[in-house]
Parts: structure tokens; C-alpha cells; sequence
């Protein structure tokens, strides 16, 4: 089997891919497992960034957590012969809502999100981890552990702009290998109703849902998922 690279969400730290990368290692002992974090990238320059991070990558297996998942589909559409699967995690086909994909985080509430981290990044940061924490039984754990990436203050905002600005749909319509998309029920920031909505843009593509598992799932539910990328890559790509 091929190597695995496991790329984080949003602001968020490589440990906070460390539970599911042990998982995955524990059942694929003679596979490399490795991590990767998100570069700093911007809408003005996101081929080049793009093109960067996939020379950074072993070629193989993505997995991605939120914008890492959309990221991984970008690189898939770029580079197949690369990146010939992809997993990804929490993550929709448009992070922001549009007229014809409601299933997605409201406009309004992006654009406050948006303007409340270029003021107060920090205060924004903290915010964003009771989000990614809810409807996790154990939220007020995952809220004093989340760790965040090294990126800086205006790199995280750049990133920012392009998780609100990308836009898969095409990339996942016009798929010649099927993914695999994870999600959880209880998700605060990518709605449930999402999983439904990816497996109708992509019928091939096998679609899974955790019912407790909110958008910490890498965290929360690391055993599951990695015996769902398993049992899909064997299944899929043996």
C-alpha cells in the first residue's frame, strides 16, 4: 500500500494528528504514516502553493481534516498520478454556503468570523476552538488541548480567505476515482446533512457518518476512522 500523509484543519497544530496517524500506523505497520502541515497560502498565489506543497508530499495516500480534505481534493485534481486517493474528514465540498449548496456554514456567519479574527485574532482563535469542540462529549477537554499551528496572525487570516473562497464541487462532479468522505453528526461547523449532499455529487465516492462524533473527529474518534480509511483503501485500492 502506498504512503499515507495526514494534512490538519484550519490554525490547527500536526498533533492534532497524531491519534488518528497512530491508529492508522497500528493497522498498517508496514506503512508510512506520516504528517504534514498546512502552508501558509493565499488566494493570489494558490497554484503556486499548491504546486509547493505537493513537492513536500510523498506520493500516496491524503487524508485531510476540514481545509486540509479540501486542499487534499485540490491536489488530487492537479496531481493524480501523485495523490490517486483521498480521504477527508469533516470537510464539505464548500466550506461557505452557496445559492445552490446550501448544506454549508452561512455567509453571514463567515463574514463575521472573517472580520472578528482580522480584529482580534486571539479572542477569534478561542472562539473557533469552542466551534470545532461542540457537540463533543468531551468538549471542554478538547477545548484546553487543541494545539495551533506556528503560522502567524495574517498567514492564518490569508488561509482563511481561501477556505471560504474554495469551491470543490467540479473537482469532486468530475471525480475518475472515488474518495472517501468521514463526518460527524454532531458536527457545529460542517451540517450533517453535508454527508447526503457529497453522495450525491459524487454517487462512486463511499460516504461514512460517526453519530457522536462532532468536527474534533480526528480527535475524538481516531480508532474509527482509521478502520474506515482501511477498510476503503483495501477495498479500493488493493
Amino acid at each position: 500500500m502506498k504512503p499515507i500523509t495526514l494534512l490538519p484543519g484550519w490554525a490547527m497544530a500536526t498533533d492534532t494528528m497524531e491519534p488518528l496517524r497512530e491508529a492508522l500506523q497500528a493497522l498498517l505497520p508496514e506503512v508510512r504514516v506520516a504528517i504534514e502541515p498546512l502552508p501558509a497560502i493565499q488566494l493570489s498565489s494558490l497554484e503556486t502553493d499548491l504546486s509547493s506543497l505537493a513537492q513536500r508530499i510523498e506520493p500516496g495516500v491524503l487524508v485531510g481534516w476540514s481545509l486540509g480534505g479540501m486542499l487534499a481534493v485540490q491536489l488530487n485534481r492537479r496531481f493524480p498520478e501523485h495523490f490517486p486517493a483521498v480521504a477527508t474528514l469533516a470537510s464539505n465540498a464548500c466550506f461557505v454556503e452557496r445559492r445552490d449548496w446550501p448544506t454549508a456554514m452561512t455567509t453571514d456567519t463567515f463574514r463575521s468570523f472573517y472580520q472578528g479574527y482580522r480584529e482580534d485574532p486571539e479572542k477569534t482563535l478561542r472562539r473557533f476552538a469552542l466551534l470545532v469542540s461542540q457537540g463533543s462529549t468531551q468538549a471542554r477537554h478538547w477545548i484546553r488541548h487543541l494545539q495551533r499551528d506556528e503560522l502567524n496572525d495574517e498567514q492564518r487570516l490569508h488561509g482563511l480567505a481561501v477556505l471560504g473562497m474554495l469551491d470543490n464541487r467540479v473537482a469532486l462532479r468530475n471525480l475518475s476515482q472515488p474518495m472517501l468522505h468521514c463526518f460527524g453528526a454532531q458536527d457545529a461547523l460542517v451540517p450533517s446533512v453535508t454527508a447526503n449532499a457529497m453522495g450525491e455529487l459524487h454517487p462512486a465516492s463511499r460516504v461514512v457518518t460517526h453519530y457522536q462524533a462532532s468536527h474534533v473527529l480526528p480527535l475524538e474518534q481516531p480508532g474509527w476512522l482509521a478502520q474506515q480509511i482501511v477498510d476503503w483503501l483495501e477495498g479500493t485500492h488493493e
